[in-house]
């Protein structure tokens, strides 16, 4: 039976280091599992992936992917899905040496830089199919406008059709590609790099997931 339309509002607000559990698994499903693969590499002997990733997320502030940074969706007192993003630094040519899986998206970014950069839009499975998705990005376009962006990028896998077919609906076009470096268990294809121009007043999407 397809799921129906949410039938009450959805609340958003800004995250607090109670959510920070949810947080990492939010991140971990919007990058394909790339995140807890990349917090593995840095793990203690022992030490979980997403343990390593909860402390970044909890106490790192300096890191994109810090508490503070996130907007969290509520449906009926639930958390249901949550968007983190941020405007994108222009290089400034002593970039850190990053591990191979990620040179392709930061090749993206760097095309990107000066945007404001949706890095996670995540919705709960149980709770697709009924719009929540394009709520998510309707709030990232509120939040690039009031910090004065008129550019909204983000970027997926050419292996993910349904958030590249919201994403086009939503209003965004395909900018760019680059080759997607594998690691074990992960997904086949391309990174695909998608941009939106804003208007000063952001228009909803098709609700259709």
């Amino acid at each position: 039976m397809p799921s129906q339309p949410v039938a009450s509002p959805i609340t958003f607000r800004s995250a607090t280091q109670e959510d920070c559990a949810d947080l990492v698994v939010f991140a971990d499903m919007a990058t394909r599992r790339l995140t807890s693969f990349l917090w593995g590499q840095v793990a203690a002997p022992g030490q979980s992936a997403l343990e390593v990733g909860r402390n970044v997320i909890r106490n790192v502030e300096g890191h994109f992917t810090y508490f503070d940074n996130w907007r969290v969706a509520e449906h009926k007192g639930q958390l249901v899905g949550a968007l983190n993003g941020y405007v994108i630094p222009h290089s400034s040519g002593s970039a850190l040496a990053a591990p191979d899986v990620v040179q392709p998206l930061n090749e993206l970014k760097n095309l990107a830089a000066g945007t404001w950069y949706i890095s996670v839009a995540a919705i709960y499975p149980e709770h697709q199919g009924k719009g929540l998705g394009s709520l998510l990005l309707a709030e990232a376009e509120s939040l690039a406008i009031l910090a004065g962006n008129d550019r909204l990028t983000l970027i997926v896998g050419s292996f993910n059709a349904g958030a590249y077919r919201l994403y086009q609906r939503c209003g965004f076009t395909e900018y760019a590609r680059r080759a997607y470096l594998g690691f074990p268990g992960s997904d086949e294809g391309e990174w695909i790099l998608m941009v939106k121009d804003l208007s000063p007043h952001p228009d909803f999407c098709d609700v259709a997931e």
